[in-house]
């Protein structure tokens, strides 16, 4: 096997000595964690304010507001967990800082997924922002995913995402948001790095649109998918353009068939109230995302080893066995499986039918037994990702189109 060679960057006198000494709680104040409600739920939050004695504030906003935040008020926030293909729009703004891998203490545990782009050496890395082109910090403070001694984000919580179905309806394909049939049912994101790959996967699946590049837009291409958008829109087809998940959800327990974008987390919950949506992995393959934690540019000193601490602290086990609950995976796979059940373990990550009744984070049942997660088993989930969630090269132009074509 051949060693990756690192390359080494330079580091501050201050964090030569953070190196050395042990992470202390004094005089470390609070931690303010700015995230979104798809890792900052209740169980993860109670389990890390008692696993860490740490004080702990948790800013919990939609994806956009998380990221504007991130980006203008950069010293409003200590951690921030939130997705890869955001770092595209903040690393630049210099809110975060380069995390030193030495003081990861299970980055070895870690998959190949996010180093890599790819589950196995033999895979092909796939369309649109997987994290590890965004991963490591080159002496230049770029990223890239050619491996250096520190990183730009921890990488923690991820999925391949399909759509949701309430109702009975059968459909496998991404088509069937744009169905006629489905018209005043379909539920879609309005974020255009993730809702924009929803709508364009539909409209290549109905064989309306062949971008060269489904990740990656051109200004014709971009322009094509706008009018898509607003015909549609115009024409009744969209029940309601989703900001928070809070909203998908709501749209969903109105008890009437509906489908469309929505995350795991939004599932669980309405398995949760006993509503029966069914997450599709569509025939033509999911969206995948990738989230990690990451620290702002102003930590230091002893603040920072508290950071740290949260740091790892997602890396122990604990809240991927709690996310994987949710719905979610964690990017190392031993620390999960040493904190679940066996039937837990073989259920979410493996695949396998339910041998007993399987609960959400909070003791709600949602799977009986017998029962299967939809799509299979961790690899062939991720496996089926044909497009990971991505700002594009033109995504000011996208975001303006798309902003005024949701808002009509």
């Amino acid at each position: 096997m051949v060693r990756q060679q690192y390359i080494s960057l330079v580091a501050d006198e201050s964090d030569s000595l953070a190196l050395r000494a042990p992470a202390v709680h004094r005089a470390t104040g609070t931690l303010r964690i700015l995230g979104t409600s798809v890792t900052q739920i209740a169980a993860v939050k109670d389990a890390a304010k008692s696993d860490l004695g740490i004080k702990l504030d948790f800013i919990t906003l939609d994806g956009a507001a998380a990221q504007q935040r991130s980006a203008l008020q950069p010293r409003s926030f200590d951690v921030y967990d939130q997705w890869f293909h955001d770092l595209d729009l903040i690393w630049p703004t210099g809110s975060l800082q380069p995390l030193q891998i030495e003081r990861l203490l299970r980055w070895n545990e870690i998959n190949d997924l996010p180093k890599t782009g790819r589950l196995s050496p033999g895979n092909p890395r796939l369309a649109g922002g997987d994290p590890s082109h965004q991963l490591y910090v080159q002496l230049d403070g770029s990223l890239s995913n050619i491996p250096t001694d520190k990183i730009s984000m921890v990488p923690t919580v991820h999925n391949a995402d399909g759509f949701a179905v309430l109702g009975g309806s059968d459909v496998t394909s991404w088509g069937a948001l744009l169905d006629p049939k489905n018209a005043g049912r379909v539920i879609l994101q309005s974020d255009p790095a993730i809702g924009a790959l929803d709508m364009l996967l539909a409209l290549q699946a109905t064989g309306q649109m062949r971008p060269a590049n489904l990740a990656d837009l051109s200004l014709v291409e971009i322009d094509a998918l706008v009018d898509h958008l607003s015909r549609y829109r115009s024409s009744g087809q969209f029940h309601s353009i989703w900001i928070d998940e809070s909203e998908a959800i709501k749209a969903m327990m109105q008890g009437a068939p509906m489908l469309g974008s929505l995350w795991w987390s939004g599932a669980i919950r309405l398995k949760a109230e006993g509503v029966p949506v069914r997450m599709v992995t569509p025939l033509e393959g999911c969206r995948g995302w990738y989230g990690g934690v990451a620290l702002a540019a102003h930590l230091a000193g002893h603040k920072r080893d508290a950071a740290y601490e949260y740091l790892n602290w997602w890396l122990d086990g604990v809240p991927g066995a709690i996310l994987a609950r949710n719905g979610a995976y964690m990017a190392n796979h031993s620390a999960v499986r040493a904190n679940l059940s066996s039937y837990e373990w073989d259920f979410w990550y493996e695949g396998k039918p339910a041998s007993e009744a399987i609960l959400d984070p909070e003791g709600h049942k949602i799977y009986e037994v017998g029962q299967l997660r939809e799509g299979g088993s961790y690899y062939e989930r991720m496996s089926k990702v044909v497009v990971w969630d991505k700002v594009m090269t033109e995504h000011n132009y996208l975001m303006r189109r798309w902003a005024h074509a949701i808002r009509k």
